[in-house]
């Protein structure tokens, strides 16, 4: 199916909303308080379900994640690439820009709760979101079926939410990242499809293979600074290791059938 244009005036609705709320955030002043609020939902629904909902915006478990595209769909794999490429430029351009201190380093202890390790430094913007909404954005441009759009949206919003819920991001980061990642993927997608060179075989085996070693990393148990989440990610590793050999084994038949 080909990818939405970026042109499409829905394409830009979620950055739309993200920079709207970064704008608000910072006009009122309300960026602080917004974060209180959003930190004690842990109080409400206990802390045992916020590791496994933030990790999906690690980087690791994120490129694992699209492996089930691999041999199947490599102008999605291309995308990924390239966005990942822009996103990357980003998030690592714009931390030490600003080195903005995260909530741990502002905040005492009596007024945050925390899950996870501790991080204070290099806030804005979030990386976790970024992550998330470019894998998001990513899915809703080779996707038009609602069943897919509206799932991996409110997963995206659900993970940049879980970032304050933490006590890690504040809101303003989030509403960056979400605003970042979206744009990223968008225009990570309309280059590759520009830039044909990336269906190559040999660049699509060297992304197969960067694919593979972040599931493996997660199958040994990879450091993502929730510990709690240690049999998750070797779920998700092992379950993207097992589309790639199934999407292996199918291609191989299909081969030596039509010889």
């Amino acid at each position: 199916m080909t990818p939405v244009s970026w042109r499409s005036p829905a394409v830009w609705a979620v950055p739309a909303v993200g920079v709207a709320l970064l704008l608000v955030l910072v006009v009122t002043g309300s960026n602080r308080a917004l974060f209180a609020a959003i930190n004690g939902w842990s109080r409400i629904t206990g802390p045992e379900l916020w590791p496994f909902i933030t990790v999906l915006g690690d980087t690791a478990v994120a490129l694992a994640l699209f492996l089930p595209f691999a041999l199947r769909r490599p102008d999605i794999l291309w995308a990924l690439a390239v966005s990942a490429v822009l996103a990357t430029l980003f998030v690592h351009g714009f931390k030490p820009l600003f080195d903005e201190p995260r909530p741990p380093a502002v905040l005492s202890a009596e007024d945050i709760t925390i899950i996870g390790a501790t991080y204070r430094a290099h806030s804005f913007p979030s990386g976790h979101t970024t992550t998330i909404f470019v894998a998001a954005a990513l899915l809703w441009l080779h996707f038009r079926s609602p069943w897919v759009r509206v799932p991996v949206l409110a997963i995206a919003a659900l993970v940049g939410l879980s970032r304050a819920v933490v006590g890690v991001h504040w809101p303003v980061d989030i509403a960056a990242g979400m605003t970042g990642g979206w744009i990223a993927a968008c225009l990570g997608t309309s280059l590759a499809r520009r830039w044909a060179f990336g269906l190559h075989p040999a660049v699509q085996a060297l992304l197969v293979l960067i694919g593979t070693g972040c599931a493996v990393a997660l199958l040994t148990s990879l450091k993502t600074g929730y510990p709690t989440v240690i049999g998750f990610q070797h779920a998700v590793g092992a379950i993207a290791l097992a589309s790639l050999c199934f999407a292996a084994f199918a291609r191989m038949n299909a081969t030596l059938r039509d010889s």
